[in-house]
């Protein structure tokens, strides 16, 4: 028999496995009185059976048993350890588990992968790589524990990254873990049978630290395998497979220490929570959700088969929409209003009563540290693909790329584009891009120039170099605004409103109702006089027609309330205009802007 082929019939034989003994669990924690019942800080709105992790490891064992997996010292102590974590799970969920108990386990089996010589950067970090180990395996267990906060979505993300390091484990020969990860895939597959919205079970702790464990040692083990050829490539491949799970707890975390909340206090304030309080369904806030992740591990596979130099701009832009996707979401509102306003001061660097200098002086300078970091890797980017376009070869111009990063970024700098708003960019400061980048590509012609290098760094390689830097680092404003843009227009808000006037004061209603969301209001559509605005679209909404049209506009589109934005309708005009729209019970109201000073 195949490897490839033993393989995916453990993953099978996981699947059928997880199939027939999800409903025994079930049954089981039922009469037992294993079930979770409905609270404020969790999702469920009805009692649901828990131990989902008996079902899941019992059929990880059934299946790496059967295809004899488990073979050797290594790979026994390395089960008893993922044994370990399943039962201190196990019993959390019959009865609570003191948090250091369960740290002090996770460092235990941490231990146990350091001793066998799986280590974060497979032996390319040395002495670093054994606290980087501890931090990940701890810190990926408990991403994953975090995770578990709708139906579905713990395990059907921890089967994406399972298939994910199962494919990289059959690429790189390494049998025995692609079986192991197929196996748990096939488990959390069959869960998910039972788990998928609405959820008849859930994993407990004893699922999600099993899962935990054993996906952070299969990315440390994947990336042990995959040798020193590219350093780049052994410390991403693990960082993007576990992409969607850092993400999720990196904005709760800084989210709930903001809000002056416990970090292991539950509550509605996921990635998953904040989709679903912006419109989106739970199932799909949980699709969402799988798409990031299998999009990350898609570009993990792609990396290893074809180099990382090769998709360093995929890796670029997906990094820079998963920390924009973070940061527009971390402006949901998931909390009770003083939490909030809690939150609302530390995430602009204000002080307060319980001060942390190192939180007050990130967030004071979150926005200039995201658009630095961004910048970096757009240069690098643009430098790295000019070169490549150019024939250059970089063995020894690692100066010439730092260089061209100090100024760059050092003009960027000092020009004060930092400083700007990105969501309210603008014209003006597109021409700013232009004009600094263009001096700074100059300062580095002299500087290559002086330096004798003019003959390898020929002008279509500036030429490259400056079209995409400048693109890049435009269309990453552009981008953020644009993402902020969806999320607003896509707010689960029920009250609809359309406005009278598609004019400069409507554009300013429009953008006020978006970006503040104290209006609780949904804009549908524009209502204008002006015969020839008709059927033609403003800041992407309609322009339905007139007052001889407003009656079928009503009927068509149902809004809420009519808001009129123009000072062009006079009083007369405008008790008409209330008179059809009470007709059909539709309120109105008046924008108006004054300026008042002494």
């Amino acid at each position: 028999m195949s490897f490839l082929l033993k393989a995916v019939l453990a993953g099978v034989a996981s699947l059928i496995a997880s199939l027939a003994i999800m409903p025994l669990v079930i049954k089981l924690a039922s009469r037992k009185g294993w079930v979770v019942y409905p609270r404020n800080d969790r999702w469920h709105t009805r009692p649901t059976a828990l131990m989902g992790g008996i079902g899941i490891f019992a059929s990880f064992t059934v299946a790496v048993f059967c295809f004899n997996a488990i073979s050797g010292f290594v790979n026994w102590t390395i089960y008893i350890a993922a044994l370990v974590m399943f039962g201190i799970g196990l019993i959390d969920d019959i009865k609570e588990v003191k948090p250091i108990v369960k740290l002090l386990a996770q460092i235990a089996c941490s231990f146990v992968l350091i001793y066998h010589g799986y280590t974060f950067g497979g032996g390319l970090l040395g002495w670093a790589g054994i606290p980087l180990t501890f931090i990940w395996v701890i810190g990926i267990t408990n991403a994953i524990n975090l995770l578990d906060n709708m139906d579905g979505l713990a395990g059907g993300i921890s089967g994406i990254i399972a298939i994910i390091s199962g494919v990289l484990g059959l690429l790189n020969n390494e049998f025995t873990l692609a079986l192991m990860a197929f196996a748990i895939a096939g488990a959390t597959t069959g869960f998910l049978f039972y788990n998928f919205k609405p959820a008849r079970i859930f994993m407990g702790d004893s699922g999600s630290l099993f899962l935990g464990f054993s996906l952070s040692f299969l990315s440390i083990a994947v990336q042990g395998k995959l040798g020193s050829s590219s350093a780049v490539l052994m410390l991403l491949i693990p960082i993007g497979l576990m992409a969607l799970p850092i993400m999720d707890t990196t904005l709760v975390t800084i989210k709930r220490i903001a809000a002056g909340r416990r970090i292991d206090q539950g509550g509605r304030d996921h990635t998953s929570h904040r989709l679903v309080a912006l419109g989106l369904s739970e199932k799909k806030a949980v699709i969402v959700l799988y798409v990031i992740s299998a999009i990350w591990g898609v570009l993990c596979l792609l990396m290893y088969k074809f180099q990382v130099n090769n998709l360093i701009l995929c890796v670029i832009l997906l990094a820079v929409f998963s920390i924009a996707f973070s940061v527009l979401l971390s402006k949901v509102k998931v909390y009770n209003e003083s939490e909030e306003k809690l939150s609302y001061l530390k995430m602009r660097g204000q002080k307060t009563d319980d001060n942390n200098f190192s939180l007050r002086f990130f967030m004071m300078h979150k926005k200039l540290i995201f658009g630095l970091f961004t910048d970096i890797l757009i240069i690098y980017c643009s430098f790295l693909i000019s070169t490549k376009a150019i024939h250059i070869s970089l063995a020894n111009d690692y100066v010439v790329l730092a260089t061209f990063i100090c100024v760059k970024i050092s003009l960027l700098y000092i020009s004060n584009l930092y400083y700007r708003l990105w969501r309210y960019m603008e014209v003006l400061e597109v021409a700013g891009y232009f004009m600094f980048i263009t001096i700074a590509t100059l300062i580095l012609v002299g500087i290559l120039f002086i330096k004798g290098k003019m003959n390898v760094y020929t002008p279509y390689f500036f030429m490259f170099d400056y079209l995409l830097t400048f693109t890049g680092i435009v269309f990453s404003r552009l981008f953020y605004r644009w993402l902020g843009e969806v999320i607003n227009r896509n707010r689960n808000i029920e009250k609809k409103v359309m406005i009278y006037g598609a004019g400069d004061s409507g554009y300013l209603l429009i953008k006020e109702i978006l970006q503040n969301h104290k209006h609780e209001l949904r804009p549908v559509g524009w209502i204008d006089d002006d015969e020839s605005k008709h059927n033609m679209y403003l800041y992407g909404y309609k322009i339905y027609g007139g007052k001889d049209q407003l009656r079928d506009i009503c009927s068509k589109v149902k809004p809420d309330i009519v808001l009129i934005s123009t000072n062009a309708i006079d009083e007369d005009y405008e008790m008409i205009i209330k008179d059809i729209l009470a007709e059909q019970n539709i309120g109105t109201g008046r924008f108006s802007l004054s300026i008042r000073y002494n």
